[in-house]
């Protein structure tokens, strides 16, 4: 899967899951920090939650999350796996 299939995907499911306050479920692609492309999604509840995943390939995923921090993946169903905890 492409950084862009995985972002649509992981998109999908989140809208899907009613993480829509207060803003919605953003995305965004960028360049990062060491010049590599990453693609992005934002997304939260009002006043419980606020989280992102930014997506730099297949097996690095960073999940980062107001309850827990910074979290690594190495797939996209983990990744799938840890969001319907939340």
């Amino acid at each position: 899967m492409s950084q862009e299939e995985i972002q649509t995907h992981l998109q999908d499911m989140i809208s899907s899951m009613s993480f829509n306050a207060p803003y919605g479920v953003l995305t965004s692609s960028g360049i990062s920090k060491n010049g590599k492309p990453h693609r992005s999604i934002t997304f939260g509840r009002a006043r419980t939650l606020d989280a992102s995943i930014d997506i730099y390939n297949k097996n690095f995923i960073l999940v980062r999350t107001s309850r827990h921090g910074r979290l690594l993946f190495h797939s996209v169903s983990e990744v799938e796996n840890f969001v319907k905890t939340l």
